[in-house]
């Protein structure tokens, strides 16, 4: 006992010393009718930040504004053309007595370029003329060929599908499958394909139906509509209703929008002051409702129209055809009934029941009323449906107040907070804009704005640093979801703020970026670490080399169906659904207990279907596809900013005996032989060229012709489908 007094006392100590020793914050009211306008807190003593804090955290490199940055000197050993990008890198370089790695291979940069870009292998005879091709821009050539590829925007989508958390599937319990999610994988696809600006790409997701003064008019207002899919992909208990659980549902879906959109547009932790002031950054609690507070009049929009102004109203005026036949036979039915139930009076039967009338009924009056019947039914049956899809808009109405949590705990709500930004940047409340659309309330299109304003210090160091750790496995900010004092620092400040001025001066262009980027030196330099600089940075901090990078889960999958020939032509739509082992489908109570609707079970595709791209599989919050989990596929609750990834028993097994490695083996093995027939040397020859992207040495050739003497060519492929060669990226 006397512990636990003593532990009380402390406690006491603690918040009495708290109280007076911290300054008053400033309640909203206050800010907003403060003499003067409150400043930002590296100016003004009042922001509220400043009061609550002090200046102890005022120093946080990603919110200082983004700099002009001056670009090192070209160094004596450096070519006088390099780029920028190699100038910083090769100064720092400098700095810590280290030089940059000679460039790999033109075989080894196509691979490298081929996965980063479209995350599949090189076609062997595009490779094949790269190698011959003398022209000094033979290089750019391939890589301005990836990023025009259709294929560029699959692998990109499902690159930014894990950092906004997609799933096809609610997830809890009963993990229920949103037969339109795929709506809003397409658009990403489609948007990253076209180069959308990615500012446009952000206030889309975040604020499309706000754009639009009505139906959408064009293409473009229709991808924005379904753009609106990124405030629905959370996860969502639809059973909340049933135990009177709406409430505790709607702010968890509230905390998961501030707490995405914070994570992957602005790099900031914001689930750590929902229920009480960040403990590292300079973010107030009030901040994270100040934040939902752009999202309030929300709510689901599965039934607003998606097709384009001029097919919704040929589907309406189609529609009231329908109806106006549907209301002459209804007419003509009650006609025919007030007959038949005249006759029954006369004949004594007043007020016969519908039993009554049906047994009454003569042979022809049975005629007549299956004909009204089967009328109505055929007339029902050609009724049109508008296209429909994963959405959100504003709740039409007064919006309901916004209130700070105590603890975060939805049924304790504390004072009032208005929509507003950061309050170390700017505590006041934000001047609310509307968009195009008068219907909805503007705020989450003022939040957009913001975001994208080029004063924001965050957004653009964010983007460009996930770029950045797409080509080369780690960001500059080694945390990409976490900008703070809790994350790791950027190892390149000055070139994340050069890249990020860049990313705006080429009006938003991930392309142009990426592109930049593969032509530098520092992209393109070979991983070997030279002998003089053994145990010297380790993990290649400094970028004095390429890092050798094990391909994703998605990229091995789909090089085994590639390489083997059995990759579909699939390129968007409703999600495949592949076969699951009869033990998972037997252990998971939702498909043991499905409903009418058939959005518990799961429900395998044609065989025929199932070779697709592993972006297009279904992606289920409960159940992963074995292999893609082996592989350290994501969870996708939460905003996944960088995948782990292991090395681990499992990996090799499924490799070696898994259904997909042994079809994959198969497929390459008859693939071989229809390239080179039944001659030994020509197959080996052809499979290494298939698989590895180059021809075998002495050793392997004689290795493989010995192989082949005792075991089947297929047995061959899978032995090379195995190498590290082929699941690694030099």
């Amino acid at each position: 006992m006397p512990c636990r007094h003593f532990l009380v006392c402390c406690l006491l100590a603690a918040s009495l010393s708290l109280a007076a020793g911290v300054p008053r914050t400033w309640s909203a009211e206050e800010v907003d009718t403060a003499p003067t306008p409150i400043g930002d807190a590296w100016n003004d003593p009042r922001n509220p930040v400043v009061q609550r804090f002090g200046r102890a955290r005022l120093e946080l490199w990603s919110l200082r504004p983004v700099q002009p940055v001056a670009i090192p000197d070209a160094s004596v050993e450096e070519p006088s053309g390099s780029q920028p990008i190699d100038r910083f890198i090769a100064a720092r370089l400098a700095a810590h007595q280290l030089r940059p790695n000679p460039p790999a291979d033109r075989r080894t940069l196509a691979r490298r370029a081929s996965f980063q870009l479209i995350g599949l292998p090189p076609d062997p005879q595009r490779l094949r003329d790269l190698l011959d091709d003398d022209r000094p821009d033979a290089f750019v050539r391939y890589v301005d060929e990836l990023l025009a590829s259709p294929r560029y925007g699959e692998h990109g989508a499902r690159l930014w599908l894990d950092v906004v958390r997609y799933s096809d599937s609610n997830g809890f319990d009963w993990d229920e499958f949103r037969p339109e999610a795929w709506r809003f994988r397409d658009y990403v696809i489609a948007s990253l394909n076209a180069d959308k600006p990615f500012d446009q790409f952000l206030v889309e997701q975040l604020a499309g139906d706000e754009l639009l003064a009505g139906p959408p008019q064009s293409h473009e207002e229709q991808q924005a509509l379904l753009a609106t899919g990124y405030l629905r992909l959370g996860p969502h208990d639809n059973a909340a209703p049933l135990f009177n659980e709406q409430d505790r549902s709607r702010a968890e879906l509230m905390a998961d929008l501030v707490e995405t959109t914070g994570s992957a547009f602005l790099g900031l932790t914001l689930s750590c002051c929902r229920c009480h002031d960040h403990k590292t950054d300079p973010l107030l609690q009030a901040d994270h409702f100040r934040l939902r507070a752009f999202f309030e009049a929300v709510r689901p929009a599965d039934d607003l129209a998606v097709d384009l102004a001029p097919i919704q109203h040929e589907i309406e005026t189609h529609n009231q055809q329908i109806d106006a036949q549907l209301t002459e036979i209804a007419a003509q039915k009650d006609h025919w009934l007030a007959t038949v139930k005249q006759r029954l009076n006369a004949e004594g039967k007043t007020d016969p029941s519908e039993a009554d009338l049906d047994q009454a009924l003569s042979e022809a009056e049975r005629q007549q009323r299956d004909h009204f019947q089967s009328r109505e039914k055929e007339l029902g049956a050609q009724r049109r449906s508008p296209q429909s899809a994963l959405l959100m808009t504003d709740a039409p109405g007064d919006v309901s107040p916004t209130h700070v949590l105590f603890q975060g705990d939805y049924r304790t709500p504390r004072e009032p907070v208005s929509a507003g930004f950061l309050s170390l940047l700017d505590p006041a409340s934000a001047d609310i804009v509307r968009g195009a659309n008068t219907a909805t309330t503007g705020r989450r299109l003022t939040l957009a704005r913001w975001m994208t304003d080029p004063a924001n210090p965050l957004t653009r160091r964010v983007v460009v640093n996930r770029v950045w750790q797409a080509l080369f496995g780690q960001g500059l900010v080694a945390t990409p979801n976490d900008f703070g004092l809790s994350g790791v620092p950027p190892t390149h400040p000055e070139l994340l703020d050069w890249l990020a001025d860049e990313l705006l001066n080429n009006g938003w262009s991930l392309k142009s970026l990426q592109r930049q980027i593969l032509l530098s030196d520092t992209w393109q330099q070979s991983s070997q670490v030279p002998p003089d600089q053994a145990g010297r940075d380790t993990h290649n901090e400094w970028l004095g080399r390429s890092n050798v990078r094990r391909l994703s889960a998605e990229q091995l999958r789909d090089a085994l169906l590639a390489t083997s020939g059995l990759l579909t032509s699939k390129h968007g739509g409703p999600p495949v659904w592949p076969e699951l082992p009869a033990e998972i489908l037997q252990a998971n109570p939702a498909f043991l207990d499905d409903n009418a609707t058939r959005t518990k079970g799961w429900y395998p595709s044609p065989p025929h279907e199932q070779h697709c791209r592993s972006l297009f599989l279904v992606q289920k919050r409960g159940v992963k596809v074995p292999f893609l989990e082996t592989f350290d596929l994501p969870e996708n609750i939460v905003s996944c900013g960088r995948r782990n990834s292991s090395t681990v028993a499992p990996q090799a097994l499924s490799l070696l005996n898994s259904d997909l490695a042994l079809a994959a083996s198969l497929g390459l093995s008859q693939r071989v032989t229809s390239h080179a027939g039944e001659e030994h040397d020509r197959q080996i020859e052809t499979l290494f060229e298939l698989a590895l992207q180059r021809a075998p040495t002495r050793e392997e050739m004689v290795e493989c012709r010995g192989f082949l003497a005792d075991y089947s060519l297929a047995e061959l492929c899978r032995g090379i489908l195995n190498l590290n060669e082929f699941a690694y990226l030099d």
